[in-house]
Formats: C-alpha cells, structure tokens, sequence
C-alpha cells in the first residue's frame, strides 16, 4: 500500500479540519483505502502502547485524535506510507506504555532514516570533518541534505561548539531538510570535491626527460 495519502481528505472525511488550516468547504469523497490508513495506524498505536486510553479515554476522544494527528500531518507534510511506517517503527522501539504526542510522531516520520539518509550520529560526524578548514576544497557529502544542513547550521559555528550543542544544531537544521524531501522538494546538488591538479601531459619526451633525471641523480649508472 504505497500510494500516497491525501491528508486533505482525510481530515474532511473525519471532521472538520482546525481553521488555521483554511479547507474548503466543498464535500471531497475519500476512498476507502485512504481513511483505512489513519484507522490502522491508531490501531497499531493502541497495541503499541498499552496505556493509550490515558489519550482518548472515550470514543469521541479517540476520534477527536485522529483529527488533531491528521492535522499535524498536513502541517508537516506527511504524505506517504513510507513516512508513517517509519514513525511507527520508532514507536515500537521506544518501550514507553503512554501515547506520543503528534509532533513527537511526526518527528519520527521526517527522521533521516525515512528517506535513506545517515543517522543523525553519522551526519553530523561527517559535517564536522567536511567542515574543518583543512578540508576546503576536497570535502565529499554522502548526501546533499547534509551539506545543506551543515551550510544553514554554519561551519564556524559547528566547529566551535561543544559537541552536544553542535550536534543539537545540526540536528535541527538536518531535520529541516528531510522535511524538505518530505514535502518532495528537490534539493540543489552539494559542491562536488576538487580534484587533483594534473600533472601536465604525458609523452614520449617527457618520459625520456624523466629517466634522464634519475640516470643524473643516480651518477649515470644505467644498472
């Protein structure tokens, strides 16, 4: 089930949308596969986590959740099976008995992992070497999400930083830009590496020059 969901008319099939949102007021029907999506994915939260009637003790809060979550999708650009399989597989991991908060959900969906990127560890520990001045010019990124990341959090400032404050930043700025993919925006390519300046052409002269020098060198001996 990979087709993209349409969160818009999702939220108008469960209710009405928070007004910030400005929906229209036209009826969308939504096909049944679409709506299934959110009903099975409040079913898994509930087996997830064991103490979810502290969330929505009754049914209209239940419904009234799937609203604001649906809501919190939209806003986040949540979009695709994918993302939410990911936010799932990290709820599943976190061993906690009471319901995350939307945003805490949502988080988990536009992680790095969701879009094939590098943890933020590994992130971050390459935008620290690629950020070193004695890497001008030959730096490789992996990805351009993490140059980017590194770009917006600031190269001097993430090499001045302790490692718990620079990682905090480069985390919120990296996070930026798998929201970014999330959104299915393109992002410019990262600068590719300097290459090696060349050595000059190669030919039969130069060759002979070449050994020449080193006959030199060696006294004329030719072995």
């Amino acid at each position: 089930m990979n087709a993209p969901i349409h969160a818009g008319d999702i939220a108008r099939n469960l209710g009405h949308a928070p007004a910030v949102h400005h929906m229209p007021a036209k009826v969308v029907k939504v096909d049944p596969q679409t709506k299934a999506v959110v009903d099975d994915l409040f079913e898994r939260l509930k087996g997830i986590f064991p103490a979810w009637r502290q969330a929505w003790p009754t049914e209209a809060e239940f419904n009234q959740g799937k609203r604001e979550w649906i809501a919190e999708f939209m806003r986040a650009g949540i979009c695709s099976m994918g993302q939410i399989q990911m936010g799932v597989r990290m709820a599943s991991q976190l061993r906690e008995k009471f319901v995350p908060s939307a945003g805490m959900f949502v988080g988990w969906c536009c992680s790095p992992e969701a879009f094939g990127l590098p943890p933020l560890d590994r992130a971050y520990a390459q935008a620290m070497r690629n950020t070193h001045p004695a890497q001008a010019g030959h730096a490789r990124w992996s990805h351009p999400a993490i140059y980017h990341a590194a770009v917006a959090a600031g190269y001097y400032t993430l090499q001045r930083l302790e490692r718990s404050l620079g990682m905090k930043r480069f985390e919120e700025k990296y996070l930026e830009q798998c929201r970014k993919l999330g959104r299915g925006e393109a992002l410019a390519p990262a600068p590719v590496a300097a290459l090696p300046e060349h050595a000059g052409p190669r030919t039969p002269e130069v060759g002979k020059a070449a050994l020449e020098n080193i006959r030199n060198r060696l006294g004329g001996r030719r072995g």
